[in-house]
């Protein structure tokens, strides 16, 4: 696990909770491509990958998935108001 990232504990409870889904929602899918970006190497990448498996996944059908999730306007509700685009306001 990339031990520069500030918000990696929060990813770690993120990917237990994910090993604990047995069907994936879009939400599930598109916050474990996610994880899968962050940390491309290292602890977390072992974690993530048996997560995959687990979904009967490969890698790459994960990501093409998230890319047509996300091409169908989809937006995890629950990011709003914390960081990112989704706190920014217009004119700022």
């Amino acid at each position: 696990m990339n031990k520069e990232f500030a918000q990696r504990n929060r990813d770690a409870i993120m990917l237990m909770k994910l090993a604990e889904v047995a069907v994936p929602t879009s939400y599930d899918k598109v916050m474990l491509g996610a994880l899968m970006m962050r940390y491309p190497v290292g602890d977390f990448q072992g974690d993530i990958q048996i997560v995959v498996r687990s979904w009967h996944l490969t890698p790459m059908e994960l990501f093409h998935q998230c890319k047509q999730i996300w091409a169908t306007g989809f937006r995890p509700e629950d990011l709003q108001g914390e960081g990112s685009a989704w706190d920014a306001e217009s004119g700022e």
